[in-house]
C-alpha cells in the first residue's frame, strides 16, 4: 500500500514542534495530524512566524503536513442555535489556517448538538452550517471530512453518514472513517469501511472494545486489522491513514511499536 501514515498530535507528549517532528520521524510516520481541540483554539491565531516554524520543521525532517482534526467543534456544534455562529466561525478560521499550513484535509465533527437531544431543527441547522463552510471553502479547496462518531446516533456508521454526504453532493465534502468508533457500538469496522469506501478520504486506525475506544492496545481489542488491511489493498485505497491514540499522565503510547504494527499490515 502506497499510503501516507500519520500520527495524531495528541499521541505525542508536550514537545516543541522540532522535538515532535523528530519523534514522529524516528517512529516511522510520514506526518503529524494537527489537533485543534477546545484547549488548542489559540492555534487559530498563529502568527506567520509560528506557521513558518511548523512548516520549517516538517521540511527539516522530510515530512509532509497533511491533516488536521477540529475536535473543538464538539463544544461549539453548528446545529446548536446558541453556539452555531461561533462553531461556524471556528471552522472558517481553521480553513484559513489549513491553507496557510498547506494542510490538505480537516476532520469535522458530526455533532449537531453536544450532550443534548438532536431534533429535526438541529439536524437542519447542521446541514445548513456544512453548506455555509463549504461555500467559504471554495476559495481554499481544503477537503472537509466528517468523522463517524460513536456518540452521534444518526452519524455513527458510514451507512448513515454517506447518504448525508451524497445529498449535499459537494466535491470537498468527504468522510473520515474510524475503526475504533465503529467497534465502540458493537458494529463491524470492516463492513463500515466497505459501506463508505467511495467517500472515505482518511481513516483513524485504532483498536477498541465495546464502549471503549480510548487507548486500547493495538491487537488487544476487537478490530481485525488483518482483514481490514486486506480489504484496503483489494479496494486500492490510497488515502490517509492515521494512528489515533493519546499521550496521557497514566498512558504513554509506544508510537514506534504502533507504526511497525500498522506498516507490517500495509505491505
Amino acid at each position: 500500500m502506497n499510503n501516507l501514515l500519520g500520527i495524531y498530535e495528541k499521541a505525542l507528549p508536550s514537545l516543541s514542534w522540532d522535538e515532535a517532528y523528530a519523534a514522529a520521524k524516528e517512529a516511522g510516520y510520514d506526518f503529524i495530524e494537527l489537533s485543534i481541540d477546545k484547549n488548542r483554539l489559540n492555534k487559530l491565531d498563529y502568527t506567520d512566524a509560528q506557521i513558518k516554524e511548523i512548516k520549517d520543521c516538517a521540511k527539516k525532517y522530510d515530512m509532509s503536513i497533511e491533516t488536521m482534526t477540529l475536535s473543538a467543534n464538539r463544544y461549539y456544534p453548528i446545529g446548536d442555535p446558541e453556539k452555531r455562529d461561533e462553531g461556524i466561525n471556528i471552522i472558517k478560521r481553521a480553513i484559513v489556517l489549513a491553507h496557510k499550513l498547506s494542510v490538505k484535509l480537516i476532520q469535522l465533527t458530526a455533532y449537531d448538538v453536544y450532550q443534548k437531544a438532536s431534533t429535526t431543527e438541529t439536524k437542519k441547522l447542521y446541514e445548513e452550517g456544512i453548506k455555509e463552510v463549504l461555500e467559504f471553502d471554495k476559495d481554499f479547496g481544503i477537503i472537509l471530512a466528517i468523522e463517524v462518531l460513536e456518540d452521534v446516533d444518526h452519524f455513527n456508521t458510514s451507512s448513515k453518514l454517506v447518504p448525508f454526504i451524497e445529498e449535499i453532493g459537494h466535491p470537498l465534502l468527504k468522510e473520515y472513517a474510524d475503526t475504533g468508533n465503529i467497534v465502540y457500538n458493537g458494529f463491524d469496522p470492516l463492513q463500515d469501511l466497505k459501506d463508505g469506501i467511495k467517500h472515505i478520504e482518511a481513516i483513524h486506525i485504532k483498536d477498541a472494545i465495546y464502549h471503549n475506544e480510548h487507548n486500547i492496545g493495538y491487537g488487544q481489542g476487537k478490530v481485525d486489522f488483518d482483514a481490514i488491511f486486506d480489504y484496503l489493498k483489494e479496494a486500492d485505497y490510497r488515502k490517509y491513514l492515521v494512528s489515533e491514540c493519546w499521550y496521557e499522565e497514566d498512558h504513554h503510547p509506544d508510537i514506534k511499536m504502533i507504526s511497525e504494527f500498522i506498516r507490517s499490515r500495509m505491505i
